[in-house]
């Protein structure tokens, strides 16, 4: 009977360093490192006066050398449009390189009744996750879980909501991103499509995005 037991135990033991083994070396890969800057000042060297630089990075979804990086906006004019600290969601913007430029087509979903000049969205990092290619956070001002994914050219946006019988609306504010924009463009192109283009700076900026029933959007 000891002996069954011990070679029972040595057949469990080889199963999980086995599945070990199959562990990636992205399953490790941290997509929120260097979002939020140091606050200690002996790790600084002294007392600064305003925020210390983070990473200057973005915890979104994006892939190598892709025109769309998708990933939320904390703050307009920061380095990346995320800070870790910050407590709202401005949008969600499809190109990112950090370094205080782009975070260009920015869009929220939204729910019920809207201000226009104050719609972002409290979250809490407890609701939110992310690994490379995929970002996902719950908008608490209006019961969204809102899940993002991209291509090489395409950023898409899954919105769940928790009350359906609230209007479900989406806000396309053409009029922001890290750079002084120049001109913009929106309309409607269909049934459940839109499109327009930014020109911020020296660069233009176009975007179709189609809307399912199933409330996933691509742009």
């Amino acid at each position: 009977m000891k002996k069954n037991c011990t070679i029972l135990i040595l057949i469990l033991a080889s199963m999980v360093l086995s599945l070990q083994a199959q562990k990636r070396p992205v399953d490790y890969v941290n997509t929120f490192l260097g979002t939020a800057p140091l606050t200690n000042p002996a790790d600084i060297g002294f007392k600064p006066p305003w925020r210390v630089w983070a990473g200057l990075v973005f915890p979104g979804a994006s892939v190598p050398n892709a025109m769309v990086q998708l990933s939320p906006i904390t703050r307009f004019g920061s380095g990346a449009g995320y800070e870790y600290e910050n407590p709202q969601i401005y949008a969600f913007a499809h190109t990112n390189k950090g370094h205080w430029n782009l975070c260009n087509i920015p869009v929220l979903p939204v729910s019920g009744s809207v201000n226009p000049s104050d719609y972002g969205s409290t979250f809490s990092h407890k609701n939110e996750s992310t690994h490379p290619g995929y970002y996902q956070v719950y908008l608490e001002r209006y019961g969204i879980n809102a899940e993002l994914t991209s291509t090489l050219r395409t950023g898409y946006h899954r919105y769940t909501y928790k009350d359906n019988s609230q209007p479900k609306k989406l806000i396309v504010n053409l009029a922001v991103s890290n750079e002084r924009i120049r001109d913009w463009k929106f309309e409607q192109d269909g049934h459940n499509a839109f499109k327009g283009y930014q020109v911020a700076s020296e660069k233009y900026i176009s975007m179709r995005c189609l809307t399912t029933r199933s409330r996933a959007s691509r742009c």
